[in-house]
């Protein structure tokens, strides 16, 4: 007879306990409401823009402070390699004027492990005319990005601060895996793909690189989660522009150009035309020339800055040129930023004189007067988006 009272009392307890689970389950799941799940939603795409604005800051500073820091002899403008065997630093990657992709590289930049709103770590891209090892054979505010990107009915975004519209470095959060893309976890910070060679395994709007030409970045790919900032190139010079010594840093390089060619016995110039009394083309090749130019602390800038001063030179070997209190037997103009009527793409033997110096500066010389134009470099500072197109010219007695 009580057998059956102790069975009764166990059973109770326990459909209490079935009972408060089920609230509890019931509760939750009414806690876990739509407007719980945009919250969530929302703040995990806030940690994403966080996290890339973070990095793109980063590799901005480094650009800007490249030759500054430990790298002396090199001039200013250069991004970092990806990050290709999980240590979290840059490294060699590919050959010169190859992009490539690979994760951040935040010890190089300083920085933790910035992670996405899904907690995965940030990949990169950058191209071959920026990176830093192997360099590109000239880097300037001309130079042009790798990467075309695309809206979500794949048409062209172009980029305003290249004049291809193109990208010069792209920071990409891949979000969670998407069905199909297998992550392991592995023993790295990142994961368990620490060569990043993987890249469909976290990315769908860039897959390896490879082949001639811009290459496609879908922003917006249907079905896909990657998330993205830009660089481009006039992001990277916005930077230097608004540095007050940036102006000194050119002048400098513009000035030992000229004393290479004093020096070197004003040497022929390279594909030039008559333009009255002078001859007027590109410089010759530095390792032709003797002097500052060659030197090992400014041999990178000066190949760089060559690319966009042309040099004049008497056709009577006399001082034809009338400067500022002297006579010239030839000059040397830094043509500056490109104005926006200008275009400085394609090989540079095909570009006319016109994408680089003004019709002013070119009516000046065929006068033989340089009295007008200015002979120190100057940035806009106070409008620095504004591009600095002016042409300056140093006599050579």
């Amino acid at each position: 007879m009580t057998a059956r009272p102790r069975q009764q009392g166990m059973i109770l307890p326990a459909l209490v306990l079935l009972l408060s689970l089920g609230g509890l389950g019931w509760l939750l799941s009414a806690q876990d409401s739509p407007a719980d799940q945009a919250a969530r939603q929302l703040a995990a795409d806030r940690r994403t823009d966080q996290a890339l604005q973070i990095a793109r800051e980063a590799l901005l500073g480094f650009a800007a402070n490249y030759r500054n820091k430990e790298h002396p002899n090199a001039d200013f403008g250069y991004l970092p390699c990806p990050d290709l065997d999980g240590d979290g630093s840059s490294e060699t990657c590919g050959g010169q004027g190859q992009p490539s992709v690979g994760r951040l590289p935040y010890l190089t930049l300083n920085l933790p492990d910035l992670r996405d709103g899904s907690g995965e770590c940030l990949w990169y891209a950058v191209s071959g005319a920026f990176k830093n090892n192997p360099k590109a054979d000239v880097l300037t505010w001309d130079s042009t990005g790798s990467f075309r990107l695309l809206d979500g009915d794949a048409r062209v975004i172009a980029l305003p601060g290249d004049q291809a519209g193109l990208a010069a470095a792209l920071i990409i959060a891949p979000g969670r895996p998407l069905p199909g893309q297998q992550r392991s976890p592995g023993p790295g910070r990142c994961g368990g793909d620490p060569e990043a060679r993987r890249i469909d395994a976290y990315l769908e709007s860039i897959g390896t690189l490879s082949g001639a030409g811009p290459i496609d970045v879908a922003t917006n790919r249907p079905g896909g989660n990657d998330r993205m900032v830009a660089i481009d190139t006039a992001d990277i010079y916005l930077q230097l522009k608004s540095r007050a010594s940036y102006a000194a840093h050119l002048q400098k390089v513009f000035q030992a150009l000229a004393d290479c060619v004093l020096t070197s016995r004003l040497p022929s110039p390279i594909d030039s035309q008559i333009h009255g009394p002078v001859n007027l083309g590109r410089l010759p090749a530095l390792d032709r020339l003797q002097g500052p130019c060659r030197n090992a602390d400014l041999r990178d800038p000066a190949a760089n800055w060559a690319e966009v001063v042309r040099y004049a030179r008497c056709n009577s070997g006399t001082a034809c040129l009338a400067g500022a209190g002297q006579r010239c037997r030839g000059a040397l103009l830094f043509a500056g930023e490109r104005h926006p009527t200008q275009r400085r793409l394609g090989p540079r033997e095909q570009q006319g004189i016109d994408a680089y110096l003004e019709e002013s500066t070119l009516a000046a010389l065929s006068a033989g007067q340089l009295r007008a134009l200015p002979v120190q470099i100057t940035l806009p500072f106070t409008a620095r988006h504004q591009p600095a197109t002016g042409d300056v010219a140093l006599c050579l007695p």
